[in-house]
């Protein structure tokens, strides 16, 4: 995968920017600040964006084309998801500072936006009000996941539960 450069048109963003949940509630006169802060790139077709395991450096947003996000244990697939335009991935892991437990591959061509964890420092240090704001809407955007995860394991468990009692003795 190619390395990010600094996103100088930030008009590419404006079109998505109402799906980025990251950006939500950003007053106009923050946006800019925050703009400044993002970087773009090319990711080919099949090429990886990150791979289990490796250290995360940034939030990554689909600008355009798809992502496909891989959970696997011990090279056997557990469950995929396809990111589209607007949707974010890699906060989990940049916030946890573990290594990434999935991997993320283009499906096809794509541009990404991206937030390093060194933007996220400096902003730290230059704009604590804007910082605390993007780490609110990251940490809601988790909260939003884990519900889910949640969800599915509550059905699964159900399920279970339900087979168990009906099945034949």
């Amino acid at each position: 995968m190619s390395e990010f450069v600094p996103l100088k048109d930030t008009a590419v963003v404006t079109a998505i920017l109402s799906s980025i949940s990251l950006l939500g509630g950003v007053p106009d006169h923050k946006r800019a600040g925050v703009l400044s802060l993002l970087e773009f790139g090319i990711v080919k077709k099949g090429e990886f964006v990150f791979r289990k395991g490796e250290e995360p450096r940034y939030i990554y947003i689909v600008k355009s084309g798809c992502i496909e996000l891989c959970i696997t244990d011990d090279d056997v697939l557990i469950d995929k998801k396809a990111l589209c335009v607007g949707e974010s991935f890699g906060e989990a892991s940049l916030m946890s500072m573990h290594c990434h437990t999935a991997t993320a591959v283009a499906m096809e061509d794509s541009e990404m936006i991206v937030l390093s964890r060194r933007a996220l420092i400096c902003l730290q240090h230059e704009d604590i009000e804007l910082f605390a704001l993007l780490m609110m809407n990251i940490a809601r955007e988790l909260a939003r996941r884990l519900q889910l995860t949640d969800d599915i394991l509550l059905h699964y468990m159900h399920s279970r539960d339900q087979t168990a009692v009906t099945a034949p003795a």
